[in-house]
Parts: structure tokens; C-alpha cells; sequence
């Protein structure tokens, strides 16, 4: 199974937005997907429409079941909840010095189940976000903003502290504004073949998708959003090896 996670320590890049959609066009295109909302918020699970109390990933990670009852979103795709995050984080970090390589053995468990993984994180490096970078592939999100770059550079510098590098960067919310171009410039100097070729251009459709509950490729099939992260989704299979 590869595991991507969707990483940034700077709010309202649209972490939740991309790891949702990815998830969606994975399973659409046929891969056995499982989402993992890592975000005490659990926007992801909001997102889906579903409820936040059914089987969390931190009874799985603190061993309060020996059942594994992911939600059924349809028969390619399943999503783990976050749930009571923030007091699970608490306890993950008492169970041992290395809690961060929790997530990593149970997600080996569950290797035969699934192809891929999409991973969505807090706006924070706590434990859950450690442990996620741990377990998968990193993929940093950002905006056009300097704020943004940051966060990006915070999150690079921290991944490699676990001796992980990030495997791409994706810029989402791009305009045609000079500000986004010399965003974008800037990037490509500084990080090259790691900022990903694929950009999500900004498009209200994709804020209308989340209200319904619906992945972009439901609301709006033909929007610039649709087709932004379906050459997201593609980049990245291509990118991992599958």
C-alpha cells in the first residue's frame, strides 16, 4: 500500500480540500482507497458527510478495539475518523518515545486491503501530523503567499528531522495575478522537479463540492477544478509507482 500524506503547518491551503478529492479520484480510478482524517478538526469526515463517532484511528492506535470497522463511502473507498484527536495524541505520547511508529505498524496491517492511502493532517506538527509523515510519502501544500512558502520550508526542515524528504510540492489556489506567478517562479528556482507540474487553479465550484458533501468530479465533472486534480491524481500515481 503507499501511504501519501497532505502536509503544511500553515492553516487554509487546502489540505482537507486536495487529500478529499485525491481520495475520491483514487477510488474512481479504480485503486482500493483508504482516507485517514489526522486533523482534531476532522473536516475531512464533515466533508464526506459522515458521522465523527464511529470507530476512530486512535481506537485503533491505542488498541481499544481489535476490530477493524473503517466507514464504507462506496466499495473502492473507506475513511478512518479522527475523532477525540487532540486528548488520543495525548495518550499515543505516553505509550512510548517512539509513538510516531504506531501509525506506520498498524497502516502494515493493512497492507492486503488497500492500494493507497490519503492521509490529511492538522495545520500543526503534533503527534498525529509526526506520526503521518512517519508512516508515508510527503506531499506539502501551499498557496501563493509568502506566509505559505514558510510553512512550506517548516515542513521540509521537519520531515527531515525523521529523516524523511518531501516527495513533491502542490500549489493550489493559483491566479493569474503577479503575485501567484512570482509564487510559482519562485518555487520552481528553489525546489525544481519538486514542485509538481499539475496546479489546482482557485475555482468556487470546489468550495460548492464540500458544502454538498460531494468530491469535485461529483459537483462539478467539467469544471477547471475536476480536471486540476485529476492531473494531480495522475502526477502522483505516476509519481508513486503505481
Amino acid at each position: 500500500m503507499k501511504k501519501i500524506s497532505i502536509i503544511n503547518n500553515k492553516g487554509g491551503v487546502g489540505k482537507t480540500t486536495t487529500a478529499f478529492n485525491l481520495a475520491h479520484f483514487f477510488s474512481k480510478a479504480g485503486y482500493k482507497t483508504l482516507a485517514i482524517d489526522l486533523d482534531p478538526q476532522q473536516n475531512m469526515v464533515r466533508n464526506f458527510g459522515m458521522d465523527e463517532k464511529k470507530t476512530t484511528i486512535g481506537d485503533y492506535l491505542l488498541g481499544r478495539t481489535d476490530d477493524y470497522e473503517p466507514i464504507v463511502i462506496n466499495d473502492n473507498l473507506h475513511l478512518i475518523p479522527a475523532g477525540n484527536a487532540e486528548n488520543d495524541m495525548q495518550l499515543l505520547t505516553s505509550e512510548s518515545p517512539l509513538y510516531f511508529e504506531i501509525l506506520n505498524e498498524f497502516l502494515s496491517q493493512l497492507d492486503e486491503l488497500y492500494e493507497i492511502a490519503v492521509i490529511d493532517t492538522a495545520p500543526a506538527f503534533n503527534p498525529y501530523t509526526t506520526s503521518a509523515i512517519y508512516a508515508s510519502n510527503v506531499y506539502s501544500i501551499l498557496i501563493p503567499g509568502q506566509n505559505e512558502i514558510n510553512g512550506l520550508n517548516t515542513t521540509i526542515n521537519f520531515s527531515k528531522k525523521l529523516k524523511k524528504e518531501v516527495s513533491g510540492i502542490i500549489l493550489t489556489r493559483m491566479e493569474k495575478t503577479a503575485l501567484s506567478e512570482k509564487v510559482k517562479t519562485d518555487l520552481e528556482e528553489a525546489y525544481g522537479e519538486l514542485l509538481l507540474n499539475s496546479i489546482v487553479r482557485k475555482n468556487v465550484m470546489l468550495s460548492e463540492s464540500i458544502l454538498e458533501h460531494k468530491s469535485i468530479f461529483d459537483y462539478a465533472p467539467n469544471s477547471n477544478g475536476a480536471n486540476d486534480y485529476i492531473s494531480l491524481g495522475r502526477e502522483i500515481l505516476k509519481k508513486e509507482g503505481i
